[in-house]
């Protein structure tokens, strides 16, 4: 692919592709959006998409690595401000948590595309390697013997789905009145699971 030579317009172009691709995606599945109804909807002429990817398929990974990116550096934003295991554990959880509500079609993407054969190998890894976060809390934690795991990884990932499941079900529910009871009550019975 040839560079294009960065400028606020082609900034704004390229974030009107991914804006509408994220939307569409959501709305109907990969096969379904064309690169058409892309262009369309991002209000630029249809060979516009190509002067940025060289196809759909390089433009959700673009897109999934975007939303994982975005997730990671909101989340690690204030985390080593927090003195203890616990208290850099819920702030995981309560950034990730804010993120996840303000942002329902980002986290709707990144859950419909996490097992995605569109989701290439190399996307995979970069996307891991924005999430390392959790890891070097957890290593921390067990180094200053605020928390016991055989497996830094093992523990990474049964939170990670823990907060991830959790985060749908508040999704799901986020007009309810009872969101931050739920918020709260979700992480103590976290916490006292691992602890």
């Amino acid at each position: 692919m040839i560079p294009v030579k960065t400028t606020d317009k082609h900034n704004d172009k390229r974030k009107a592709i991914m804006d509408a691709s994220l939307k569409l995606f959501c709305e109907k599945c990969f096969q379904e959006t064309s690169t058409a109804s892309i262009s369309n909807e991002a209000k630029v002429a249809t060979g516009t998409l190509f002067l940025y990817f060289d196809s759909k398929e390089e433009l959700v990974n673009e897109l999934y690595l975007e939303c994982k990116s975005d997730f990671a550096q909101y989340v690690e934003q204030g985390v080593w401000d927090r003195p203890t295991f616990k208290t850099q554990l819920k702030h995981i959880w309560e950034r990730g948590t804010e993120w996840c509500l303000q942002n329902p079609e980002k986290m709707q993407f990144m859950t419909q595309f996490s097992s995605s054969p569109y989701i290439t190998k190399l996307t995979r890894e970069k996307a891991v390697s924005y999430l390392k976060l959790m890891n070097e809390v957890i290593e921390k934690g067990i180094a200053n013997k605020e928390v016991k795991a055989s497996s830094v990884e093992l523990l990474s990932r049964m939170l990670g789905g823990y907060f991830h499941n959790a985060r749908l079900f508040l999704l799901e529910n986020k007009q309810s009145r009872n969101l931050k009871k739920w918020q709260e009550e979700i992480f103590d019975w976290i916490w006292k699971g691992i602890h």
